[in-house]
């Protein structure tokens, strides 16, 4: 369950370096701030759970905390990082400046940030205070699965991806379309291997958290710039995987809408946006 805050703050009143809580489930008094807050000094120290990500669900690497947080119905704020280059507050809880962050003010404000990080500790975090959860096996070599699979999107899939989505020679679409493919045939081998729905079989982890994300976003923009779907017939396992992770309330309360995705990626696409060095053009 997600607890209600809305925070707003202005400095003078017209710099677009704001943040805001936003809500459902318990509700707080409105808090409205002004003249420079510093949100590592003014939080509620009742909140247990701080969760720190982009306006409007647009980061893949922020949702896949989001889902973890649903998914082990935490309770968490969430603040709406706005402003390039982050504002200072913020830089002072994460330094990289980048989304996801965490903070638990009743934890003597610790945090942690990178999504990988933050999704394993939320895992330990939930068992910690005894919540029963499948997100990350106890078994060593399941948990070692995970990790291996969320490499592979890391360090291999996204790059494709985004490098196939971003190319602009159509001469080497084909070459970029299928080391996309091959990357994307890890996914499909693994389902074999553990019969469904998701990645490590019946139960849904974080395997699929980490994912998720990505292959949504691959959907809507490459059929929207390339005109391409995921073959049936080389992908049926794959693309029964995706139903079922859309089916679960933590990835749709976590997404945005297709047009919303195609209107973001009209800006990355028309500025031959680097995604962080995912884009190898």
């Amino acid at each position: 369950m997600m607890t209600t805050r809305a925070l707003l703050i202005g400095i003078s009143c017209c710099i677009n370096l704001a943040t805001g809580f936003v809500s459902a489930g318990i509700s707080r008094p409105e808090t409205v701030l002004s003249g420079g807050y510093d949100a590592t000094i003014g939080a509620d120290p009742s909140t247990p759970i701080q969760f720190f990500t982009l306006p409007g669900n647009t980061c893949p690497y922020a949702q896949r905390t989001h889902i973890a947080l649903k998914e082990l119905a935490l309770p968490f704020d969430m603040t709406e990082v706005m402003g390039i280059p982050k504002p200072d507050w913020y830089l002072a809880i994460n330094p990289r400046g980048k989304v996801p962050a965490l903070r638990v003010p009743t934890a003597d404000y610790a945090v942690i940030y990178e999504s990988a990080i933050c999704n394993e500790f939320l895992c330990d975090y939930a068992t910690k205070l005894g919540e029963d959860h499948n997100l990350m096996p106890v078994d060593p070599f399941l948990r070692a699965k995970i990790r291996l699979l969320n490499d592979h999107c890391d360090n291999v899939f996204a790059k494709t991806q985004f490098t196939f989505l971003m190319n602009k020679d159509d001469e080497k679409d084909k070459d970029l379309c299928g080391e996309m493919e091959t990357a994307l045939a890890v996914y499909e081998q693994q389902l074999v291997e553990s019969k469904g729905p998701y990645l490590l079989g019946t139960e849904f982890t974080l395997a699929d958290v980490h994912t998720i994300p990505f292959l949504v976003r691959l959907v809507i923009t490459l059929k929207h710039w390339k005109n391409y779907e995921l073959p049936k017939d080389k992908f049926p396992n794959l693309l029964c995987w995706l139903d079922s992770c859309l089916e679960r309330e933590s990835v749709k309360e976590s997404s945005m809408s297709k047009e919303k995705t195609i209107e973001v990626y009209e800006r990355f696409v028309g500025a031959d946006y680097k995604f962080g060095g995912l884009n190898k053009n």
